[in-house]
């Protein structure tokens, strides 16, 4: 993801992530790990539809 993306995914100016980036680097690591996160649980999620649907044929 890009910071123009990120920028966009989290409503904030571009600029503002700069300036994030220089006086409040956790935070910024806080949302990347936040964005992993809820990528995980989304293929999470697709994997254990895919078991509902194998246990409903079994």
């Amino acid at each position: 993801m890009t910071k123009k993306e990120l920028a966009q995914r989290i409503n904030v100016d571009p600029k503002t992530l700069r300036n994030w980036e220089k006086t409040k680097p956790e935070l910024l690591k806080l949302i990347y790990l936040g964005l992993a996160t809820e990528a995980h649980l989304k293929d999470a999620e697709k994997y254990i539809e895919k078991i509902r649907t194998i246990d409903k044929m079994l």
